[in-house]
């Protein structure tokens, strides 16, 4: 079943809103509370212990076949393929790791650095509003304002990292329709914008079945999920970083 929050790009500016949220009758408290409730409630989105998605990544004129696995706690596996070769990204809760054959790494490598950050936010499953206390994160309410015409309200949250993301929520759904995300990578400041549409209900929860990634202002990637399934069996093992395959000897002239 599909809910009509779909298109972001003009869509729900369209819709015959009711009446107007007032930014003075807003508290932090209870936009969050009223975002647990729209993806099912807190002990819905805890309640999942794993995710597989199967879908499409446009980017750089090339379409690839993507799978993403995720399993608490902040483990995560994403496959792709790209002419032929299969890539990976993962992190077993410990240790990030990638394989890039079409990069020239076609062994498993340890991931670091910018990468390694970036691979262990993907692999919390609640995303960063779910217990953002505990995680060490600050969230402040901002107000209201639009993103396409779209009437939303805006949270600003400050990793514990130092790093700066603003949710831009549906102001009837209180789901997300973009959220920009302020990072440091290589030593040079990047601003991403993902907007996210397509919300299906899947199980007792909803999930963004689209999400178009710009990167300062460029569109980057788009990415489609054909589906997604909830607390299936995921062995551990998809997680850990494989040994590195051992290259055969030479043959001896003797052969």
């Amino acid at each position: 079943m599909k809910i009509s929050i779909t298109k972001v790009a003009g869509t729900l500016g369209m819709l015959a809103w009711g009446v107007s949220v007032q930014a003075s009758d807003l508290t932090l408290e209870g936009v969050l509370n009223d975002y647990y409730e729209a993806k099912g409630g807190l002990e819905v989105i805890r309640g999942i212990k794993t995710m597989h998605a199967k879908g499409k990544m446009s980017m750089g004129g090339m379409e690839v076949p993507l799978e993403i696995s995720a399993k608490r706690p902040g483990k995560v596996h994403v496959a792709f393929e790209v002419q032929g070769m299969k890539g990976i990204q993962a992190f077993d809760g410990e240790k990030g790791w990638s394989v890039m054959p079409f990069m020239g790494k076609p062994d498993p490598e340890e991931m670091a650095d910018d990468q390694l950050k970036q691979i262990q936010e993907q692999a919390d499953m609640d995303g960063v509003l779910v217990d953002y206390e505990k995680k060490g994160h600050n969230v402040e309410l901002i107000g209201t304002s639009e993103i396409e015409g779209t009437p939303v309200i805006e949270l600003k949250v400050t990793k514990k990292g130092g790093d700066v993301m603003t949710y831009f929520l549906d102001e009837e759904y209180k789901l997300e329709v973009m959220v920009r995300a302020q990072t440091t990578m290589m030593g040079q400041e990047m601003i991403t914008e993902s907007y996210t549409s397509g919300y299906e209900e899947i199980g007792d929860t909803v999930v963004p079945m689209q999400t178009t990634v710009k990167m300062n202002g460029t569109v980057g990637q788009n990415l489609v999920f054909e589906s997604v399934e909830f607390n299936t069996d995921i062995d551990d093992a998809l997680f850990s970083m494989p040994a590195k395959a051992e290259k055969p000897e030479a043959a001896t002239a003797d052969k």
